[in-house]
């Protein structure tokens, strides 16, 4: 077989990659865990248990206030909600200016983060009316009346009536939920304010933008899903996201660090710059049966610990740009009992721009229990020169196990062991047809002064074209050791597109 030198990318990619790491952000994000709906003002209830104290400020610090001009009267069912408001602003704290018109109505909504787990107070004080609505989750249609004046307050006035007040809610930390203040405003002075003790008993007066975010409209049309805002969970634990629709925006869909024990099952991210999934420094997280599409990666866990696994998933249209555009990456991720298995995967040229489909760097599992990469299915790639399958190793990966995968037309490459010991190669189904970018379908490579040791590459179905159509089933390095296996492999198989069946991302 005539070896044609690999156009590697790995050197570049390395470095590039650990420039870009992520780090913990502090990001406009909420949490919308709770599935049960509020039945009343004490049993707005969370889900999870033991939630530590989440100690990251949303940067948002703001929430949306609308108001309406010209209405007469002094009651909250006087203003005209279904009409388009007469302005849009936002609001630091839940507060609106004093004294600055008369005859008008507020309604202020958005999204509220508990900072800790317990019963949290709310109060209210108006002028002339007003009433607090709160939801058990992130979804308006749970929302139930919590407080309320009928008749004028001063300014911070908290105690004029005992309505003003809020029976004890059970909130949790780390969890967001929708909030709506509505105000009406007749003749004279005008005032509107929100207060609310937390669990340790200190008061925030008003509660300030740092707990606050502004609404956004639903825009699931599956009624599988609810529409929710972005999810950041930090140092939280045994909790479970399921049936979200998250979309938009230039923060993780969905951010965990320093968490463990984790269920994100069974929602539609999309339509994001940033990833779909971003786990930092975690461990025990399992993330099963979700779409992605068009995020700038599907998964991405980023010096994490072991136990993540990330199997049964769709991925359509990951968008980049390099180094992102994988359907999912393992960056450092390092321990037992982790798994990328039973994903569907596809990138269409012309809605996509591609990376690796599956990237496994620095990663490394045990002896006893590799990381598993069994059973996806991975169609498309490109035009991307650098990126193509499944890539394992890259500099110094270790106990990685790769089979029954079968990839159609992945990128530049199909499979590949760049640098690492004890990786598996077997069983794997790979065709590439000619495109501009294609180079080889399974290659074994040393780089960065990272030498592949103890591997194993064998009973592998493989045919690949290259860009000038020459059938550049595989790549050796001369520098690199042969793999035990090597020679079982079937370069030139009768394999080919039909390998897939013509839709493999079901899900919508």
């Amino acid at each position: 077989m005539k070896n044609i030198p690999l156009t590697s990318k790995k050197i570049q990619y390395a470095a590039l990659l650990a420039a870009a790491v992520i780090s913990p952000l502090l990001i406009s994000c909420h949490k919308d865990i709770a599935t049960n709906p509020v039945q009343n003002t004490a049993a707005i209830m969370a889900a999870g248990t033991n939630a530590a104290v989440n100690t990251q400020s949303l940067v948002t610090g703001s929430i949306l206030r609308e108001v309406w001009n010209n209405i007469s009267g002094n009651d909250v069912a006087q203003v005209t909600l279904s009409k388009t408001p007469s302005a849009t602003t936002s609001l630091s704290s839940l507060e609106v200016p004093v004294n600055v018109g008369e005859n008008y109505g507020d309604r202020i909504r958005g999204y509220i983060t508990a900072p800790a787990t317990g019963n949290y107070t709310f109060w209210i004080a108006a002028d002339d009316a007003g009433e607090i609505w709160l939801s058990g989750n992130t979804d308006p249609a749970n929302k139930v009346k919590i407080a309320y004046t009928l008749s004028w307050n001063n300014s911070r006035e908290w105690t004029k009536f005992a309505s003003q007040k809020s029976k004890a809610i059970a909130l949790q930390a780390g969890q967001s939920y929708y909030i709506e203040v509505l105000h009406k405003q007749g003749g004279g002075g005008g005032n509107l304010a929100v207060q609310w003790t937390l669990p340790n008993g200190s008061v925030e007066s008003p509660i300030p933008g740092t707990r606050l975010s502004p609404y956004t409209e639903a825009v699931a049309t599956d009624p599988a899903y609810t529409s929710s805002p972005v999810i950041y969970l930090y140092g939280q634990h045994d909790i479970t996201i399921s049936g979200k629709f998250i979309t938009g925006g230039s923060a993780p869909l969905i951010k965990l660090t320093n968490c463990y024990n984790i269920h994100i099952t069974g929602n539609k991210l999309t339509n994001a710059g940033n990833v779909g999934v971003y786990l930092y420094n975690c461990n025990n997280i399992t993330i099963d049966n979700n779409y992605f599409s068009k995020v700038s990666s599907g998964v991405y866990a980023d010096h994490t610990q072991g136990g993540i696994v990330v199997n049964n998933n769709q991925f359509l249209n990951m968008m980049g740009p390099f180094p992102r555009g994988q359907f999912v990456q393992f960056n450092n991720v390092k321990g037992a009992g982790s798994s990328i298995s039973n994903n569907r995967g596809e990138n269409i040229i012309g809605q996509s721009y591609a990376e690796d489909a599956i990237s496994l760097y620095q990663s490394a599992g045990t002896s006893a229990s590799p990381i598993l990469v069994k059973g996806n299915w991975i169609r498309g790639g490109g035009p991307s020169e650098s990126g193509g399958g499944i890539m394992l190793g890259d500099n110094g990966g270790s106990y990685l196990y790769a089979s029954d995968n079968i990839l159609v037309n992945p990128g530049q490459f199909g499979m590949a062991i760049s640098g690492g010991s004890y990786i598996t190669m077997v069983n794997n189904s790979i065709y590439g047809k000619q495109q501009s970018f294609t180079n080889v379908g399974i290659y074994v490579n040393d780089i960065g002064g990272w030498k592949t040791s103890n591997c194993k590459v064998t009973a592998n179905k493989v045919k690949y074209y290259n860009k000038t159509n020459y059938q550049n089933n595989a790549w050796l390095s001369p520098n690199s050791a042969k793999p035990e296996g090597w020679d079982a492999n079937l370069w030139g198989a009768a394999v080919d597109e039909s390998m897939l069946p013509a839709v493999i991302i079901t899900k919508k």
